[in-house]
Formats: C-alpha cells, sequence, structure tokens
C-alpha cells in the first residue's frame, strides 16, 4: 500500500467539508525536498510543484487548485471563490463564502487551521506562525467570517500538525508575547529549562475564547520537528526545507 499523500480532517470531513493536511510522501520533487513540496523560491523547480499540485488535486478530490497568497505572519485577509490561483498579495487568512472553492496556506512548522460553518458552507485557512499567534489571527479569522453570517455556535476548527512544544525553544520576549495572547496561555509555556511553547493548545485556547465550544475544535497531535519521515521542517531544516499544504474546501452548493 502507498504511503499517504495527506491527513484527512475528521470533523471538517463529517460536516460535508474537504480539508486536508499534506504530509511529504507522494510527490516528485527530489532531495532535499523530497517528495511533496509545494514551496516555491525554495530551489524546487515549478514543474515538480505544479505535478505535485495536480497530482493532489486528484488524490485528495478537490474541485480545483487552491487559491494561496504571499504569507507575512500578519492578519491581513484575502476572499477568494472559484478557481484557484497565486494571489500576489498579503493574505495569512484565505476565506471563501462560494461554493467548489478551494483555498490553502503552506506550512513548515508553524500552525495551519481550517475553519468552516456547515450552515453557512463559509471557510478560512489561517496561518498561524508564533507572531500571528501573538496577534490573535485565529480570532481575526473568526471575527471575519461571523461579519459575513457565520455563527459562533457552528463554527468548526481543525489544527493540524505543526512544531509541537518538545521542540519549539523561544526566548523570553517571544514567551511573554505568547502569555499576553490569551488567557491560559501562561501554561502553554514551559522551561525545561529552555523555554518551549505549545503553538496549538495556545490557539486551541484562542478558538475558545473566541466562543468556539471545544467539541468542535479537531487537534491533530504531530510535531513537525521531530518527524523527518513525514513533515517539512523549517527549524529543523532551514533553506533546505519543503511546504506543506493546509487546504479546505467548500462543498459543491452552499
Amino acid at each position: 500500500m502507498a504511503d499517504p499523500a495527506f491527513i484527512h480532517s475528521k470533523i471538517l470531513s463529517n460536516h460535508g467539508f474537504n480539508g486536508i493536511f499534506t504530509l511529504r510522501h507522494g510527490g516528485i520533487s527530489p532531495a532535499p525536498f523530497d517528495k511533496q513540496n509545494f514551496g516555491s523560491g525554495l530551489g524546487d523547480s515549478d514543474n515538480n510543484i505544479e505535478h505535485n499540485l495536480h497530482r493532489l488535486i486528484i488524490a485528495a478530490a478537490l474541485p480545483s487548485i487552491p487559491h494561496q497568497a504571499i504569507q507575512v505572519h500578519q492578519t491581513d485577509r484575502l476572499w477568494c471563490s472559484g478557481q484557484g490561483h497565486m494571489h500576489q498579495q498579503h493574505a495569512d487568512i484565505l476565506m471563501s463564502n462560494q461554493p467548489n472553492t478551494a483555498i490553502a496556506v503552506r506550512v513548515a512548522d508553524c500552525l495551519p487551521v481550517l475553519l468552516a460553518d456547515p450552515k453557512t458552507g463559509m471557510i478560512a485557512a489561517v496561518h498561524a506562525g508564533w507572531r500571528g499567534t501573538v496577534a490573535g489571527i485565529v480570532k481575526h479569522a473568526i471575527q471575519s467570517m461571523l461579519e459575513y453570517g457565520a455563527k459562533r455556535k457552528n463554527l468548526l476548527a481543525s489544527l493540524g500538525p505543526c512544531i509541537g512544544p518538545c521542540c519549539f525553544a523561544i526566548d523570553n520576549e517571544t514567551a511573554t508575547a505568547l502569555k499576553e495572547s490569551t488567557a491560559g496561555a501562561a501554561n502553554c509555556i514551559f522551561h525545561t529549562p529552555e523555554i518551549h511553547a505549545d503553538l496549538q493548545e495556545i490557539n486551541r485556547l484562542q478558538l475558545i475564547e473566541s466562543g468556539i465550544t471545544g467539541v468542535h475544535i479537531e487537534t491533530i497531535r504531530a510535531c513537525t520537528a521531530c518527524d523527518p519521515e513525514r513533515f517539512f521542517s523549517f527549524r529543523r531544516d532551514g533553506k533546505n526545507s519543503g511546504r506543506h499544504l493546509a487546504i479546505v474546501a467548500t462543498p459543491p452548493s452552499t
């Protein structure tokens, strides 16, 4: 049996959405980006990345190429519809409320968060590194969804693989900023004796602070830095790290 190319979000699929987090397996990119790299400008060829993307679309039954944007660790949002492409504008939150639309963020240690409202068909893909987490990026995404008709009680969230607290060493300044990002975040900072942080848990707390019920939050626990067989990791491999995609697609009709 072939190695899987992605992890399905169970909570999203149970409510009619296609949400996935890609793995290293399944593509054609050569070392050091082997094999399913989606990051351009790193040294891998555009042809390899395009092949990987089209192969993924078929394997994951996506409606189209996903929309992507230039990620800058801020909280700008981009609304998308229809056939996707790479937008030449800054956005770490991609959103859609149109049918047959896929949106994606790229990650290699940062936390990907996929959001969906089953009642309206609205979706969001969020790139939540530590800077975005300090800025409360998931709270910004939820607020935008609410402004366009979503309801807190209906919202679903899937937190994908990212660098875990085992490997995410930070300095005092970053630790202080993360502690102040939401209630309870101080309990997600550990001294071992290095300072380490749990990005997934801090973002889960921000989701709860935003009114998302705990049973509507899925956390896929896997450390990207610990597992070179399945994951790219910038912290581990630096410039030799490829990029994953976290993708969510709206249903065929809303």
